[in-house]
């Protein structure tokens, strides 16, 4: 079996058939959690069997093989200086992906070069304790053995497919990987503008991950905030909050995110709010989460951060609600409760005369001996 054939498809990036051995996991893969980036090829596909649902390709992969309308996107490891600038149509640049010696970091498909990797290699599978497993025909073995691979010179000429197909595009990743591999992709000296030019964002979503990553940064800067619960699924709450006028307001940013400085974001004499948000988005150490899902953002907590009474009482007690019944002031907040508990009495009065129970006169007693000193309160001189 030949390590690439000569099979390519018409377009700018030729189509290897590369061998499986020659094929990497990459170890900057946003979608892996912070702490397993860098790590080693088996730490990289014990995280990705734990936590990226690989059952669903193994099972597929068990009976069809790899299918060829799926090629994995790839990049050569450890070019050579002088094809770093070569076109990967070049005759020189062609015989180096083809040596025997090249290996291949993949960049999109590492949840199906893991798959196929644990379906052909028992050792592999016995390293992370894998005690059932089904049978697999040697054919299909075989072919998995030989894997499509679309091939691009270097990282960076992987953006716009990524950014198109993960960011603004309809196979997305969860907010903190796309977060992450905007900040990565700045990191490395792009422009935000470039980057939004490339994947093409008319949207403003990658300014809005860039900046709420930037802020779990800050917020692990400043008070040694632990990020782990903003990487599990909540991030995107952080950057729904950061679009309502209010948030921007309660944590100093500017009106247009366009003005925000990415390497602080929030003024120092906010940190106390950034604090704040945080813990009440993701938990802190002490505390669970006060906001549940994004309702509780555009319905409750912007109205909240602008009321000094309302703000007072959810940082006291963590109560959203009772927070947000306040917004309005406190009069407004008696009204509320008392409409709301004469419509249920009136409720209960239709219906009181079929339960004349002991436990319905002990609660009617109670009801009416508050309702006396609440009357006698908001008489009183």
């Amino acid at each position: 079996m030949s390590k690439i054939s000569n099979k390519t498809h018409d377009g700018k990036h030729p189509q290897q058939y590369i061998d499986i051995e020659k094929l990497h996991l990459d170890a900057d893969n946003p979608r892996l959690p912070e702490n397993i980036q860098g790590q080693n090829e088996a730490e990289l596909l014990k995280s990705l069997y734990k936590g990226f649902n690989l059952n669903e390709l193994v099972d597929s992969m068990s009976q069809n093989g790899y299918f060829d309308e799926e090629p994995l996107v790839v990049i050569p490891r450890n070019v050579p200086g002088k094809l770093s600038k070569a076109d990967i149509s070049s005759t020189e640049f062609e015989e180096f992906i083809k040596k025997d010696t090249t290996t291949f970091t993949v960049v999109e498909g590492n949840r199906r070069l893991a798959a196929a990797k644990l379906l052909i290699d028992p050792k592999l599978r016995s390293q992370l304790n894998i005690k059932q497993w089904q049978e697999v025909l040697p054919a299909i073995i075989d072919d998995l053995k030989l894997l499509p691979a679309i091939v691009y010179p270097k990282r960076s000429d992987v953006i716009p497919y990524m950014g198109v197909r993960h960011i603004v595009g309809i196979q997305k990743w969860g907010s903190y990987a796309k977060a992450r591999y905007i900040a990565r992709l700045i990191d490395q000296g792009k422009t935000l503008q470039e980057v939004e030019t490339q994947i093409a964002d008319s949207q403003g979503s990658v300014r809005k991950n860039y900046i709420s990553y930037k802020l779990l940064q800050q917020a692990r800067d400043e008070f040694d905030y632990d990020t782990k619960s903003a990487e599990e699924g909540k991030f995107s709450l952080l950057i729904l909050a950061i679009g309502q006028g209010k948030i921007k307001r309660y944590l100093g940013l500017p009106t247009s995110l366009k003005d925000t400085s990415p390497s602080a974001p929030v003024p120092k004499e906010k940190i106390k709010s950034l604090q704040n948000l945080t813990s009440w988005v993701f938990g802190d150490d002490r505390n669970s989460p006060v906001i549940g899902e994004s309702r509780d953002i555009t319905d409750y907590l912007s109205s909240v951060v602008e009321s000094p009474d309302a703000l007072k009482h959810l940082e006291r007690t963590r109560n959203l609600q009772e927070a947000y019944d306040l917004s309005d002031g406190e009069e407004q907040m008696i009204l509320r409760y008392l409409a709301s508990i004469n419509s249920k009495l009136q409720t209960v009065l239709g219906l009181a005369h079929l339960h004349k129970t002991a436990d319905v006169i002990s609660e009617v007693e109670k009801c009416a001996e508050t309702a006396k000193q609440l009357l006698k309160t908001v008489k009183e001189k």
